[in-house]
């Protein structure tokens, strides 16, 4: 039991956090939420949440309903969408540090996939290639490790995409913020 809890221990934690954030956004409306925090104190939690891996994998739920909780709770959703957006930036840019850092070369058949697939994004115009980019990750709530990854394996250099990987962290948070801030009246 000791080992299994040892080999699934992180697995556990985020599901527990994510009970705790679904059992306090259940009993606590937004706006007794940003009462608490306070609105100012708001902006600086969307930032230190995004910064800490607000779209990975396995946080991006607590981040959506963190920012739409502070948005529906009174806090301006514009300045979430900035705040938010920049510790999203700040937390996807140490993440493809982190995967450049740590990509030393892949082998075998691995390699030949991403090869073909740096040939057909190579077909496109760069600004199509990065309008597409933009798109995934400013507006699909796909996780953004998974793209820092595949743009460090095809080769994509950070001072190309930290533009886009700024614009599109602002896109997807002020997103979120403005859809919490227009459901508070259905819901709360």
């Amino acid at each position: 039991m000791i080992a299994h809890i040892k080999q699934y221990g992180s697995l556990y934690s985020v599901l527990v956090t994510l009970l705790a954030v679904s059992v306090l956004l259940y009993q606590y409306p937004p706006d007794k939420i940003v009462e608490w925090i306070g609105v100012e104190n708001s902006y600086l939690a969307a930032f230190i949440i995004a910064a800490s891996g607000g779209l990975s994998s396995f946080t991006s739920s607590i981040f959506y309903a963190s920012v739409a909780t502070f948005s529906a709770g009174g806090a301006n959703p514009w300045l979430l969408g900035l705040t938010g957006g920049l510790g999203i930036a700040l937390g996807d840019s140490l993440i493809f540090a982190l995967f450049r850092f740590g990509f030393k070369g892949i082998e075998g058949q691995w390699r030949a996939r991403l090869e073909d697939i740096r040939e057909r994004i190579e077909c496109y115009p760069r600004p199509v290639v990065y309008a597409v980019l933009l798109l995934i990750l400013g507006v699909t709530p796909m996780p953004n490790d998974i793209v820092m990854f595949l743009l460090v394996a095809l080769g994509f250099r950070y001072l190309k995409v930290a533009p886009i990987i700024i614009l599109a962290g602002i896109t997807i948070t002020t997103i979120t913020a403005l859809i919490g801030q227009s459901v508070t009246g259905y819901f709360f």
